[in-house]
């Protein structure tokens, strides 16, 4: 009937009007796709970090740890900079696709525009530097960042051009783990083997080098020039030349400590500041009066370098009228 009706009505010349029942809303278009994340270049990091300790002589070394910062500077140039680069450009374009594709286009619904909206924070987040896609590339620059300074101290260590190169326990441990710590020690021997070989004599040291001018027993002139302030003169060279410079302080204070208290068997421990594994103490183990007004003592110093004990008895002795004790020959 209702096609009858409309046949006549046009047949009048009249528009046809749809019925409002049978009008119907076009579906919304597709979101667009969010480009994918980025992923790090397949390149292996190179575990080239050790690789310096397959040499013997120093030099040789140095070479190896240059050789492996060079390898090291390039992954990062190479690898994860490019790599935090593409991920701020991933970051500028799906915010660029909300923006000019879906914000401001209604035919998409609110839900599709709200879900898409939520979809690329959370992608924007998990690429942010502390986010999830970022994880693999912050290990390995600690990673890179750890390698490099240890190797570029390994390096200081064996080329010897570094300016202001000193060891310490972290480095002496270093080393020994490189089973370079006893070519280590006879390095340091040499440096100062013309202190230590310098004439002794009965366990003391002659001349200027360790000590001061030392007096005679009896502690008659027994006054010296002090090398760093009060701390040598008092130090026996077979103990001396185990010691650091900062160890031989701490065991020189130990010493006036000790001759301060004027007692027998007063005693003053010490600790290496910089090697965990070095110690010792000043005993005073005996104390005599001149008839001029002299004073001496004779002091034990103990020393333990890797477990291994050293014993020196010295003597000191004080001038009539003086305040200080100073090392007797």
């Amino acid at each position: 009937m209702n096609r009858l009706i409309a046949a006549i009505i046009g047949m009048a010349g009249l528009a046809v009007i749809p019925l409002a029942a049978d009008a119907q809303r076009a579906p919304p278009p597709p979101l667009p796709e969010i480009p994918a994340t980025p992923v790090m270049s397949g390149a292996t990091y190179p575990d080239c970090r050790y690789d310096y300790r397959r040499q013997d002589e120093p030099f040789d070394k140095a070479d190896a740890t240059n050789r492996c910062i060079e390898r090291l500077d390039a992954y990062h140039a190479e690898v994860l900079a490019p790599f935090r680069l593409r991920m701020i450009e991933h970051q500028e374009q799906i915010a660029a696709l909300y923006e000019s594709q879906v914000m401001n286009d209604f035919d998409y619904t609110q839900e599709q525009a709200d879900g898409f909206f939520a979809a690329i924070t959370q992608e924007h987040e998990d690429s942010n530097p502390d986010g999830r896609h970022m994880a693999t590339a912050r290990e390995i620059e600690v990673r890179y960042q750890e390698d490099r300074a240890f190797l570029q101290e390994r390096f200081c260590r064996y080329s010897g051009t570094c300016a202001n190169y000193q060891r310490t326990t972290e480095t002496a441990e270093r080393d020994r783990a490189d089973g370079t710590e006893q070519r280590a020690r006879r390095e340091e021997e040499e440096d100062g083997k013309n202190a230590c070989d310098t004439e002794r004599a009965g366990g003391g040291i002659l001349g200027g080098i360790l000590g001061g001018v030392l007096g005679d027993a009896a502690g008659i002139g027994a006054v010296g020039g002090f090398i760093a302030g009060q701390f040598a003169g008092v130090l026996v060279a077979e103990i001396a030349c185990q010691l650091e410079p900062e160890e031989q302080e701490r065991m020189a204070e130990a010493t006036e400590e000790v001759t301060q208290q004027e007692e027998v068997g007063a005693t003053a421990s010490w600790a290496s500041p910089t090697r965990s594994d070095v110690s010792g103490s000043s005993t005073v183990t005996a104390l005599t009066s001149q008839p001029n007004g002299a004073s001496c003592m004779d002091v034990t110093d103990v020393v333990i370098v890797s477990g291994e004990e050293t014993r020196v008895s010295k003597r000191m002795c004080r001038g009539p009228g003086e305040s200080r004790y100073t090392l007797a020959a």
